[in-house]
């Protein structure tokens, strides 16, 4: 309930104080203003209306961009879709479980957000152009790369950036706010895919499906699961301590975490490339956007975090790079990290949600059963396309390249937004911009360069023992 408690006590000067500008506010973390403002109408029933009425007067733009492109993910990490659950499901459980104050229930608070919505009308071409900018931007970044990186950066974008609304209409439209309920069923349907494409491929080319040694299960494998599971909460309890704004600048960090963690597991990393990382973090610091707090255990919550969100994707690409590289692709990896998730997700299910999920299911209608069933099948489609995505940009471009990759989506959603609706950024947040685009291209740059370099000395190299260690092939 982290968000609710952030929303009342600190959204309503925002939303009425701040120039214009949520589609970069969004990128950044801050709650969806329509649900935050259904929370606040339970929370501060009579401050509902005149905050409806200054983001409808003063963000119009905002609003759409963010509302309508799906293009409001709460972290740009790579624990973005389990975030996401846990914060629409906090707004959704305070809609629910909420006394009906002054007169005002559940229902008429959603009726009055929708209302509000709809004084903003989109244009018809307003995705699709965004869209085209942010693949002109990642051709650039990434195009010497090959198509098959472009093609899996611009898959882990798009999934990372459409799974809150894909979540949204389980959660808020069909009132079935149990996060962890959710999140296993999303990991049960990877390992279903994930089980059938290993099967067809021993059914079709004889392949034999990958079975991890105890020592990669319990040591490799279980530990990703972990690690994933507490990042999640660790950065959600930052949230009970500080501000978004906070956390997202301590969060900027873990591409940094990741370069450290890397270096301890003895794989191999440029020391120069260290430099664009850098930047990476330091330009998403600059261009976070909200009113700071300082609090030593929030600090601690998030520096907990990046370290176990590193630890994950660092043995990640250790399992699909190192020795048993031959073993495990990104399917394989999924199938087999799916099975303790699934295992400790349904734990925490059982523990939190006990069993209401399936007491609520049981008390629905066809029609409300169809409609809730649809949308978790489209919300585990999402899931399973952004799980497979993030393990392939993790096998192209490495623990530290898939990290930045994801702290350039907050940019590239604002672009999308300036370059459709207008949207007005600050200078600072122009700065920081760049330096996050200019570290990541820089990274892929020097890092692509140097795979050249040492490729070119390898095959040199071959050469030369081909020709008896004699230069020029002569005998």
């Amino acid at each position: 309930q982290a968000y609710c408690w952030h929303s009342r006590t600190n959204f309503r000067e925002r939303m009425i104080s701040t120039p214009p500008r949520s589609a970069q506010a969004m990128a950044h973390g801050n709650a969806t203003p329509w649900l935050t403002i259904a929370a606040l109408a339970v929370l501060r029933p009579h401050v509902v209306e005149g905050v409806a009425n200054a983001v409808e007067r003063r963000r119009p733009s905002g609003a759409l961009a963010i509302s309508l492109l799906g293009l409001e993910s709460f972290d740009p990490g790579e624990h973005a879709e389990e975030a996401e659950l846990y914060e629409l499901s906090s707004f959704s459980h305070a809609l629910q479980s909420s006394v009906k104050p002054h007169g005002m229930d559940s229902q008429e608070i959603t009726e009055h957000v929708k209302n509000a919505k709809q004084g903003v009308k989109a244009p018809f071409y307003a995705y699709p152009c965004t869209f085209g900018v942010i693949t002109l931007v990642i051709l650039f970044i990434y195009g010497n790369r090959g198509w098959q990186v472009v093609l899996s950066v611009m898959s882990y974008l798009t999934a990372l950036s459409t799974m809150k609304l894909a979540v949204k209409y389980v959660f808020v439209e069909s009132s079935f706010p149990f996060a962890k309920f959710v999140t296993t069923l999303h990991f049960i349907t990877g390992a279903l895919v994930c089980l059938l494409v290993l099967l067809r491929r021993r059914a079709a080319y004889g392949l034999r499906i990958p079975i991890p040694t105890a020592r990669e299960f319990w040591f490799m494998i279980t530990p990703i699961a972990v690690a994933a599971s507490i990042s999640i909460g660790a950065t959600n309890m930052a949230l009970n301590f500080s501000t978004v704004a906070f956390t997202e600048i301590v969060g900027a960090t873990t591409c940094i975490f990741t370069v450290g963690m890397v270096l301890i597991m003895g794989m191999p990393f440029e020391r120069i490339l260290f430099l664009p990382t850098c930047a990476v973090a330091m330009g998403c610091a600059i261009s976070s956007v909200g009113e700071l707090n300082f609090s030593l255990v929030a600090l601690l919550l998030c520096f907990g975090g990046n370290a176990f969100r590193s630890l994950k994707v660092t043995l990640q690409q250790m399992l699909m790079t190192c020795e048993s590289k031959d073993k495990f692709d990104p399917c394989a990896l999924l199938f087999w990290v799916s099975v303790p998730s699934i295992m400790f997700m349904l734990s925490g299910s059982l523990i939190s949600e006990g069993l209401t999920p399936y007491r609520q299911m049981a008390a629905m209608d066809t029609h409300q059963l169809r409609r809730l069933w649809f949308g978790i099948g489209i919300s585990c489609v999402n899931a399973v396309i952004l799980n497979l995505a993030q393990l392939f940009v993790t096998k192209d471009l490495g623990a530290v390249g898939g990290q930045l990759v994801a702290q350039a989506k907050a940019v590239l959603t604002v672009l999308g937004g300036m370059a459709m609706f207008g949207e007005a950024v600050t200078k600072m947040e122009i700065v920081g911009f760049a330096l996050v685009l200019a570290g990541v291209y820089t990274f892929s740059s020097m890092e692509q360069g140097i795979k050249e370099r040492k490729q070119l000395e390898k095959q040199k190299s071959k050469e030369a023992a081909l020709s008896g260690g004699i230069p020029d092939g002569k005998p």
